[in-house]
């Protein structure tokens, strides 16, 4: 009767054990080539959602400066000045254009208001619009890429 129940705790016993060092070994490198795969795919995500936000964003700009030259005649003109940044931007075209976290947007409107050019930049990454029609299809386009490595839009 002994043996047997010494067979039965030896056998739960056996059952209460843990996993093996190999086990988890095959469990880690399984993650770290998951994980070899996900962060670049993740960073080129990150780089398209802030193109595509600047992109979006000048192309607003784009329709509010081509609404304000419709009323005043002009572009808004800001030689003499410095460049309109954000806040300047908002202000005299009346949008609400919010940049994310490093992201820059710059205005640069020549005297007499004939073109103009904005700028948006994250890191690297640089994209202008000018007083040029938008055209994301045609060469080049507008807006376009003028630094960095842009995947949603062409280069100047």
């Amino acid at each position: 009767m002994m043996s047997a129940i010494n067979t039965r705790e030896e056998t739960m016993r056996k059952n209460l054990q843990g996993f093996t060092i190999m086990e988890l070994l095959i469990v880690v490198i399984l993650i770290g080539i998951i994980a070899a795969f996900a962060i670049p795919n993740y960073d080129r995500a990150i780089r398209k959602a802030h193109e595509r936000d600047m992109e979006i964003q000048l192309m607003a700009l784009h329709a509010a400066n081509t609404i304000y030259r419709a009323n005043m005649g002009t572009y808004w003109d800001t030689a003499g000045a410095n460049e309109g940044n954000l806040a300047t931007i908002n202000t005299t075209l009346g949008i609400n254009i919010i940049a994310n976290a490093g992201t820059t947007y710059l205005y640069n409107g020549p005297a007499g208001g004939g073109s103009f050019t904005a700028y948006a930049t994250w890191g690297v990454h640089t994209l202008l619009a000018t007083d040029a029609p938008i055209d994301t299809a045609g060469a080049p386009p507008n807006p376009c890429c003028v630094g960095g490595t842009c995947l949603n839009v062409g280069s100047c």
